[in-house]
């Protein structure tokens, strides 16, 4: 029979290894955000906190456009990529709108677009 020290120890490390992980895993939860166009700018809504900043158009310096590649741990291109953009800020931030983050990802860029010429 185990030692209940010994016991408790492992019980210990075993739920300190899952927080860890949890934690890792809801780190991201933390950056997504939500997009609502209105007609001076763009609302970001945090999804966690609720909180919100709003985005007025005139605000946005530029619009980048950058592409990622997948790759494989070898180097391997696993696929061609996809492209996404980032907003510069007068303030000199940024923000990053994904078509990862967001299924309308070509209706908002091209709101946005519309709106900042």
């Amino acid at each position: 029979m185990r030692n209940p020290d010994e016991t408790t120890k492992q019980s210990l490390i075993l739920a300190f290894v899952v927080l860890l992980f949890i934690t890792y895993l809801s780190i991201d939860l933390f950056k997504d955000f939500t997009l609502k166009i209105m007609e001076n700018g763009i609302e970001k809504t945090s999804l966690i906190f609720r909180t919100k900043q709003f985005i007025a158009f005139d605000s946005i310096s530029s619009i980048g456009r950058q592409k990622t590649r997948l790759r494989s741990t070898r180097g391997i291109n696993i696929s061609d990529g996809y492209h996404y953009n980032i907003l510069q800020l007068k303030n000199g931030n940024t923000l990053i709108i994904s078509p990862d983050n967001f299924e309308n990802y070509t209706e908002i860029i091209e709101v946005i677009k519309s709106r900042i010429e």
